[in-house]
């Protein structure tokens, strides 16, 4: 009789335990695409009807310069895989250690740099190939959302590298399927 009823019970429980859904690892969810690293309505005072006027006002501009500074403290510590190209910082003959990445080629080139907010230092473990301001890379690591400065740039976001590899459209299908994502 007491097997009858722990069997009961234990079927009774299944049963109510089996009407709420099981609670499922979070999927990791990785940082593939440089809009993903500004903040939602960042640029929403521009005018749709901007003017050269507009655009050269001191008043505006410094409303371009706070805004280019905003990053997402939200997606501090996310998995990353970025392509970009890199401005090489620390480098010993061909291998280089830390780096800028940039969204375009040649952006750490001129004056002003870019945006801070487009703007991040990476540090390897293990160095990697330097790559001309033409190749681009893709980085692989840990995105933190962390204020920086170098003899460059003002940087928003440090990525903590685990693999730096070279562009191309295959490489990146395919790591892409590895990591089990779709492209946004």
């Amino acid at each position: 009789m007491m097997r009858l009823v722990t069997k009961g019970l234990f079927l009774a429980a299944f049963c109510v335990a089996s009407l709420f859904p099981v609670a499922r690892a979070e999927e990791t969810q990785y940082i593939t695409d440089w809009a993903e690293l500004l903040p939602k309505g960042l640029y929403d005072f521009f005018p749709e009807d901007m003017t050269t006027a507009m655009w050269v006002d001191p008043t505006f501009q410094q409303k371009v310069a706070e805004a280019e500074r905003k990053t997402r403290p939200d997606v501090h510590n996310r998995p990353t895989l970025l392509p970009g190209y890199m401005v090489p910082l620390v480098y010993d003959g061909d291998d280089v250690s830390e780096f800028l990445l940039v969204p375009s080629a040649g952006q750490c080139i001129h004056v002003p740099p870019p945006p801070v907010n487009q703007t991040i230092f990476v540090a390897l473990a293990k160095p990697t190939r330097i790559r001309t301001y033409g190749e681009p890379v893709i980085v692989e690591g840990r995105l933190l959302t962390v204020l920086g400065q170098t003899d460059y740039a003002e940087t928003g976001y440090r990525i903590e590298a685990s693999e730096v590899q070279d562009f191309n459209f295959d490489v990146w299908d395919k790591i892409i399927d590895q990591h089990g994502m779709q492209e946004k």
